[in-house]
């Protein structure tokens, strides 16, 4: 007999299985769709520490529900059933960085630095919120077949300001991966999750953690006691690696300046320096495009995102730039429901660094309406809402919504313009707090490169969008022998959340189509 929890969400099958209970593939009856329930179990324990532990679990899994960011695993729900709970979340089609290194092998050095941004940014963003991991491994960091990077498992994340029931005394985590303070009985701080990245980044370019023995014990000891032996593989990784397994989290390396070095370590030469039996990306790995510099990546130029948060070597490690993969691997343990129907005609897109791509399999984008829209829709226009991009927005009458097959960006086109507009939110490997200067770093970047024919900056201005600091960058460029012109406004919302809302169309028509951007963001909203 089918078992239905809350009697909404039917368990298909066990995903996995670990000690704090078993995660399930299951389909929500009510949304229609596919999601992953972790069902929380707790042995050995009296009733009252049960009731005890099982409050706190809820409270703090509403906590991480929270969080809003893509390398954050999302919370859809929260339930209390058969006495104990059931946290509903996320189902994306991935593997465990542990999966992946286990069967293929230490990964790269660029491969690890830019897991290790994705990861820290996302626990940037948490410890801001006052929210606690308290048990970043390797099998917690998800390698998405997106190419995305996924923090999960915030079932036993502590809220700081909720301390009453996590801070009687019970020890929680991987001793391999849990800092000394923690073991010691100390109470978890964000510099703890800081010491776990990096016996995670240590785990992940040396094959396995720091202080690995043969027991339990043995283990616990070694963490208490010894120093890490310094990592043989991972070169420009060795500092950020190292700052970050201090004993004392007073003189642990600092979130900042360990965004910093990975940063430089994925930017770096070591980059390309795969060790022998590493494990390396699937799929297209030979379509360099003809006149890129052979040296930056075995990726089209035309892959890279309109963010770019890491120069185009980092293209590298899969297409969009920002992704560490195409697919981590062939096979994967869970999937993700994509909207289905009719494969609309592949639209090209334009993106402010490289040439226009088609996308092979683009997903056509559900329409919804947007849960807060402070502009009202203009006549002939209809409110649009992207659930997985997160926001509310206005679009004519007629125009089509293509999600990209890799890249976290929604491009809308319709008849009777040759323009487009796109939206994205993928977020950088490392944060930035100036819009007009990540900018103008970009700029500098492509023209160094010489990516952009005939190009002709007309401004990077500042301004205050949506209450938040922003920048428009208007520029022309010939494209397939045609003028271009575009305005690309970049901003983050008060979460951290990047977006860039990219509009362009032909030099000729720029006058008369300005008109359709200055609509799109008034009527924007994230959500």
């Amino acid at each position: 007999m089918e078992r239905r929890v809350s009697n909404r969400y039917r368990l298909i099958e066990p995903l996995g299985e670990g000690g704090m209970g078993v995660v399930w593939r299951a389909y929500d009856e009510l949304l229609d769709r596919t999601v992953a329930i972790k069902e929380v179990r707790y042995t050995g324990v009296g009733d009252a520490k049960r009731a005890e532990l099982n409050g706190r679990t809820i409270r703090e899994a509403r906590a991480a529900g929270r969080l809003d960011h893509p390398s954050v695993i999302v919370i859809h729900d929260v339930v209390e059933e058969d006495g104990r709970p059931w946290i509903v979340m996320q189902l994306v089609r991935s593997r465990s960085l542990a999966e992946v290194v286990r069967e293929r092998g230490p990964l790269t050095v660029g491969q690890v630095a830019v897991i290790g941004g994705r990861v820290l940014d996302a626990l940037r963003a948490a410890h801001a919120t006052g929210v606690l991991h308290r048990d970043v491994k390797p099998e917690n960091v998800l390698l998405a077949d997106d190419g995305r990077v996924v923090l999960t498992d915030f079932g036993i994340a502590s809220l700081e300001a909720e301390a009453g029931l996590t801070a009687t005394g019970g020890l929680v985590g991987t001793p391999a991966y849990m800092p000394p303070e923690r073991l010691n009985g100390e109470p978890a701080r964000p510099e703890s999750d800081l010491w776990s990245l990096g016996a995670t980044l240590y785990a992940a370019v040396e094959g396995e953690p720091p202080f690995k023995r043969d027991s339990w014990a043995a283990t616990v000891a070694a963490v208490l006691r010894d120093q890490p032996e310094p990592p043989a593989r991972a070169g420009a990784l060795g500092p950020v690696i190292m700052g970050l397994l201090r004993r004392s989290p007073a003189e642990r390396l600092p979130a900042a300046e360990a965004a910093r070095l990975l940063y430089e370590a994925a930017t770096g030469p070591s980059l390309h320096q795969t060790p022998p039996g590493a494990w390396r990306p699937t799929g297209g790995a030979a379509d360099t495009a003809e006149g890129s510099p052979p040296t930056l990546s075995t990726r089209p130029r035309r892959g890279r995102a309109l963010w770019i948060g890491l120069p185009a070597a980092v293209a590298v490690l899969g297409a969009g730039g920002f992704l560490v993969s195409n697919h981590w691997t062939n096979t994967a343990t869970t999937t993700s429901p994509v909207p289905t129907g009719p494969a609309p005609t592949p639209t090209p897109t334009a993106t402010p660094t490289g040439e226009p791509t088609t996308s092979s399999t683009p997903t056509p984008e559900p329409t919804r309406t947007p849960t807060t829209a402070a502009q009202p829709v203009p006549a002939g226009w209809r409110a649009y809402r992207s659930a997985q991009g997160r926001f509310g927005i206005a679009v004519p009458e007629g125009w089509r919504a293509v999600k990209h097959a890799t890249r976290d960006q929604i491009t809308f086109k319709g008849p009777d313009t040759p323009g487009a507009m796109i939206v994205e939110w993928t977020v950088p490997e490392f944060a930035w707090t100036d819009p007009a200067k990540h900018w103008a770093g970009l700029e500098k970047e492509i023209l160094a490169k010489g990516e952009f024919e005939g190009y002709d900056r007309i401004g990077i201005v500042s301004t205050t969008y949506l209450g938040r600091k922003a920048a428009d960058w208007e520029f022309t460029r010939i494209r397939e022998g045609r003028r271009i012109h575009v305005i690309n406004r970049g901003f983050r919302t008060a979460a951290g959340r990047p977006f860039a809302l990219y509009w362009e169309t032909t030099d000729a028509r720029w006058a008369s189509d300005r008109r359709y951007f200055e609509t799109f963001v008034k009527t924007f909203r994230p959500s």
